[in-house]
């Protein structure tokens, strides 16, 4: 598999993460905490996106471009998430603890993704 498509499919699994959170959170506390959670995985799946936009825009780029290009999409990816929450809380009104709580959810999607890539899925296949 290649890169950018490990990247779009991690990005895939953390947009699947928030929704079913949202879903989740919604017949168990309401609309309100929903609308939190499911935006706080947004702001991860938003900030991941555009990290894998901009690491793979450039095509192929000598091994210098390339972790210049990490690097500034990393620091982008910060800004951008701080940015998106900062929206969430001061001009949306959002709850901090749901909306936490639906960006950690979706810190698990990296991991889920990467799963049939790992060892695990190769000694299984064996």
């Amino acid at each position: 598999m290649t890169g950018i498509a490990t990247a779009y499919r991690i990005v895939l699994a953390q947009l699947v993460l928030a929704l079913v959170a949202g879903i989740m959170a919604w017949a168990a506390m309401g609309h309100a905490v929903a609308v939190a959670v499911a935006a706080g995985g947004l702001i991860n799946v938003i900030a991941n996106l555009y990290f894998a936009w901009h690491v793979f825009r450039g095509g192929v780029r000598p091994a210098h471009a390339v972790m210049r290009g990490f690097y500034v999409a990393e620091a982008a990816k910060l800004l951008l998430t701080a940015a998106l929450f900062a929206l969430a809380l001061a001009l949306l009104k959002l709850a901090a603890v749901p909306l936490l709580a639906g960006f950690v959810v979706t810190l698990a999607g990296y991991w889920l993704a990467l799963l049939p890539a790992g060892p695990v899925h190769r000694w299984i296949k064996t």
